[in-house]
């Protein structure tokens, strides 16, 4: 085995390697069909909930009406039952309030018929009116003594 000379040695000149990016990640971000998946999963959501609250208003509107036509009703009752029983029978079969503005085309009506005996009469009020091209309905149905109220 030999050896080589002993002395300065050459080495050749070190070259520097070339710079070159790492590859991105996978971890680094999104990629583009994640994104579009994550986008089509919110507008599902969001189409769902604006369906939700648009349902939720209809429902309070028609309620807050039904309401209002419960209170016609109950007012127009509370009238008539300070009538005497004998003036019942000249009742027309429409009665107005103020409060049926409220109503999109808003009527009452009236309807007096005999009892099961002479001094019981059977009253039915009834609210009609239009609710987004569908027609409502509210009736109130009671029964009026000659006595009066509560009485035997």
């Amino acid at each position: 085995m030999t050896r080589p000379p002993a002395g300065p040695r050459m080495e050749a000149p070190m070259r520097e390697a070339p710079v070159c990016p790492k590859p991105p990640s996978r971890e680094a971000g999104f990629s583009l069909v994640e994104v579009l998946i994550a986008m089509v999963v919110l507008g599902i959501i969001l189409l769902t909930l604006i369906s939700v609250f648009a349902f939720g208003y209809n429902l309070i509107a028609r309620t807050q009406q039904t309401a209002l036509a419960t209170q016609v009703c109950q007012a127009e009752l509370e009238r008539i039952r300070g009538l005497t029983f004998d003036s019942l029978a000249s009742l027309t079969t429409t009665f107005t309030d103020a409060k049926l503005a409220g109503l999109i085309s808003g009527q009452g009506l009236r309807a007096v018929e005999a009892g099961p005996g002479a001094d019981i009469k059977k009253l039915t009020l009834s609210i009609t009116w239009k609710f987004r091209g569908q027609s409502m309905r509210k009736d109130i149905v009671t029964y009026i003594t000659r006595m009066g109220v509560d009485k035997k």
